[in-house]
């Protein structure tokens, strides 16, 4: 695959490509030599049983039949398909919708991520549950989102009065795992067991990604031949000088040691922005921990003749697409005002499988650099925790007040914040390496998503610092681990909201609107207990009104 770097990212590309040689990266990469992260006896028996990646386009290759033959059957017995999932279940068919599109003939692909009530009913209203193919998407099985979907649109199919209602839902997961026993108990049409050494951020070429994209009419064997072959020009054998996954991998390292540009900034053009989604949470998850991280930038507004501070690196991601002509002059000017840019270039849409490895084999090599398991994600699990205290609570029939307080504020800025010089607050906390995210559990209609973004570019304007956004829950399976992994170089706003109309989910004794706001309130909790600087703000209905009197705070 092709690359260009201008002279200050190639003296950085070369920077980490001397670290990876001392630390013998090609040879101990490919030899699965969890030496090559850490020492330590739990993390090198932990690294070793996630590494099942590294080919496993040859894996899902020997499998491909099956997968082509249950698409065709898919493709005659369906109009839509639903995939659940959340992170790395999720976000690799989302770029397989968005870079192909609705292939003709096809079931038209929906990915759904999220436990907001609002676009769980978005897409319910696109869709005829009996002419609807389920995809319940969970490594682990039991994952709190698709589990709430599953019995959501279980209940759905089965009131649109299909005999089998197993027979519209299929199940991608690992071997053993509930959702496999809940398969078989509920006579789903389909499992499909992926590889157990292979985590979620990293499956994007396994069933998790596969399935999917070939149901929605991509040529899935084409993807992963072509995956094959670029794969040799990452190998052990390839030089340094050809090797892309490398270079990313050198840069990203390099970058990050040097606390004063740890801010990955992905330019891409709109026929290829959700990859920016995946490639956050992969960069994110996998960085972000031991005081450490690289801080993913994807989607951000390219604002001309905006002046960036010097912690930033640039990776462009060129398409030859009409748009990314828009995305490459921007790119050159950034190479000519001195930063660092790094353009790698896709000639076919089918180098996506390719561009997935890239990375994930670039991460890889950051993460040796930095002296960290890329592999593990330590801190996800204490926001599920005070989530799943909160739920108990809901069950219980106990409301907590803090579930919609209009304001609440970390324990440490608490006499620092307030609601009426919210914006002049916020920028106060700012210190030197500082980002901001911005992190709305809301669903994002068109009003909706312009106030939020209006409020990003008008935050990035005023600071001129990285402004991170991402929608909640679907965040925490990314960027979460970084937030609270990383040296608290953060400020954070989660927007809560009351939904416009809530939907009980079959089974349980709470809402999936309390589940959501559940999460926010969980996230803040979690935060917080890491020393972070996090505001949460519960808005009221109209959402978008609301969020621009917020942004006439800042």
């Amino acid at each position: 695959m092709k690359t260009q770097a201008n002279p200050l990212a190639q003296g950085m590309i070369r920077e980490g490509e001397i670290k990876l040689e001392t630390l013998e990266f090609n040879t101990k990469f490919w030899a699965k030599d969890p030496t090559l992260w850490k020492q330590d006896k739990e993390h090198k028996e932990f690294i070793v049983k996630f590494l099942g990646w590294q080919k496993v386009y040859d894996w899902t290759l020997e499998r491909i039949d099956e997968v082509t033959s249950f698409a065709q059957e898919a493709k005659q017995a369906f109009k839509h398909c639903v995939v659940m999932g959340m992170g790395g279940s999720s976000l690799a068919p989302e770029v397989f919708r968005t870079v192909f599109g609705k292939q003709a003939g096809y079931p038209e692909l929906i990915v759904l991520d999220t436990t907001n009530p609002d676009w769980v009913s978005a897409a319910r209203s696109r869709i005829d549950p009996a002419t609807t193919l389920f995809i319940f998407a969970s490594k682990s099985g039991g994952t709190v989102e698709p589990s709430s979907q599953f019995a959501y649109f279980y209940e759905e199919v089965t009131k649109a009065g299909v005999k089998n209602p197993g027979d519209n839902f299929i199940a991608i997961t690992d071997p053993g795992t509930g959702l496999e026993k809940l398969a078989k108990e509920k006579k789903f049409r389909k499992t499909f067991l992926n590889p157990a050494d292979i985590g979620g951020r990293f499956s994007a070429l396994s069933m998790f990604g596969i399935v999917p994209a070939a149901i929605m009419g991509v040529n899935v064997k084409k993807l992963l031949e072509i995956a094959k072959e670029e794969a040799a020009t990452f190998g052990p054998e390839a030089s340094w000088q050809d090797n892309a996954a490398v270079q990313l991998g050198a840069l990203m390292g390099a970058c990050a040691t040097n606390q004063t540009r740890d801010k990955l900034t992905l330019l891409t053009p709109a026929d290829f922005a959700t990859f920016g989604l995946w490639a956050e949470q992969l960069v994110a998850e996998s960085t972000g921990k031991e005081g450490k991280g690289i801080v993913p930038v994807a989607g951000e507004s390219l604002l001309p003749n905006f002046t960036y501070r010097d912690d930033r690196f640039f990776v462009h991601l060129s398409t030859g697409s009409d748009d990314d002509k828009r995305v490459s002059t921007y790119a050159k000017n950034l190479s000519e005002n001195e930063m660092p840019v790094l353009t790698i270039y896709l000639n076919d849409k089918y180098q996506l499988g390719a561009m997935f490895l890239l990375w994930e084999i670039a991460t890889a090599a950051a993460g040796a650099i930095l002296a960290i398991d890329p592999f593990d994600q330590p801190n996800v699990q204490a926001a599920k925790t005070m989530t799943k205290d909160i739920l108990a609570q809901l069950a219980a029939g106990n409301v907590p007040a803090e579930v919609t307080a209009p304001l609440l504020v970390s324990g440490d800025i608490k006499d620092q914040v307030k609601l009426q010089t919210l914006g002049q607050d916020v920028y106060s906390l700012l210190e030197s390496n500082d980002y901001l995210a911005i992190l709305p559990y809301v669903y994002p209609s068109a009003d909706v998503e312009k106030a939020l973004l209006t409020l990003r570019d008008k935050i990035m304007s005023k600071t001129k610092r990285a402004v991170l956004f991402g929608y909640g829950p679907r965040y925490l399976h990314s960027t979460g681990q970084l937030h609270k992994g990383d040296g608290n170089n953060g400020v954070f706003l989660i927007l809560s909201a009351d939904p416009k109309e809530d939907i009980q989910i079959p089974g349980q004794k709470y809402t999936f609107g309390q589940l959501c706001n559940a999460q926010a309130l969980g996230d803040f909790q979690a935060l917080q207990a890491k020393g972070r600087r996090v505001i949460k703000l519960h808005l009221t209905l109209p959402l978008a009104e609301n969020i621009q009197k917020i942004t006439d705070l800042f």
